[in-house]
């Protein structure tokens, strides 16, 4: 595919993160290609492709492919068949929805929506959004800055909470598909560390499996089958990560049904707790 041709294709949205469904869209200026042929392609282990149709234009053709990604980086489309004509060398981006912010440790914010045409919707749009603004003031105001602070946190906490519960379904299904359990445990690792970084406020990423016993950490819910603490799951991550020999499947397994039962213990203490 020419690196022109690349440099004009767009996504909606324009920014992914794990799991969201977007469409990639290359414009396909001059080709002649029939509309709605029947397209073909090997299905990927990082992405799923739920549609992929080319439509003819007066001036041109586009390539619009549907797609799901349930890792982070830099990923490669796989090639596109249609009626002989191969599509490849497609590349997007997907983030993280747990990243990191030059004043700390702060969520991503939200995609922005895509804009849509007419006076009248920005007019009343606008008008609404300033209600809201208003409303959301003097509510502030009345009951004070601790109680947004607390709806904040709350917010914040569910989130991180979603993305945790997202990631671990993402990593189930990397298992069943086959993807090497080696990696299914690295991203683990990384992930969940990451997510205990924002949860606690304490910066986890480099911590090895013994410093998870810190007393910070005491408080967190313990995880089955013999009430193993945070340390004991990570020192039991790490032993399989770098052991060198074979991982099995039953164990990926139990780490994943291990973070599942934390999640779950974890949410509903908060929820006490609240």
């Amino acid at each position: 595919m020419p690196q022109d041709q690349m440099q004009d294709a767009y996504m909606i949205p324009s920014r992914v993160f794990v799991g969201d469904r977007a469409t990639f869209i290359l414009p396909l200026p001059g080709f002649s290609g029939q509309d709605d042929p029947a397209p073909s392609w090997i299905p990927s282990p990082d992405i799923d492709i739920h549609r992929v149709a080319l439509e003819g234009r007066p001036g041109g053709s586009f390539l619009t492919i549907e797609f799901s990604a349930f890792t982070t980086g830099v990923l490669e489309l796989p090639s596109i068949d249609i009626a002989g004509d191969v599509f490849s060398g497609l590349t997007i981006e997907v983030s993280s929805v747990l990243q990191s912010g030059e004043t700390g440790t702060v969520l991503s914010g939200p995609a922005g929506p895509l804009a849509v045409p007419g006076t009248s919707l920005l007019v009343y749009g606008t008008i609404g959004a300033s209600i809201a603004a208003l409303s959301l003031t003097l509510w502030a105001l009345l009951w004070g800055r601790r109680q947004v602070s607390g709806w904040i946190a709350a917010w914040r906490r569910w989130r991180l909470m979603a993305a945790m519960w997202g990631i671990e379904k993402r990593l189930r299904k990397a298992l069943a598909k086959g993807v090497a359990r080696r990696e299914i445990l690295d991203t683990l690792a990384k992930e969940f560390r990451t997510f205990l970084s924002y949860y606690s406020g304490v910066n986890c990423r480099p911590k090895t499996a013994p410093e998870f016993g810190d007393e910070i950490f005491r408080e967190y819910p313990t995880l089955p089958p013999d009430s193993e603490s945070l340390e004991g799951f990570f020192g039991r991550c790490d032993r399989m990560r770098f052991r060198g020999g074979e991982i099995y499947i039953g164990e990926t397994q139990a780490l994943l049904t291990d973070l599942r039962y934390f999640l779950s213990a974890l949410g509903k203490a908060k929820r006490v707790a609240a």
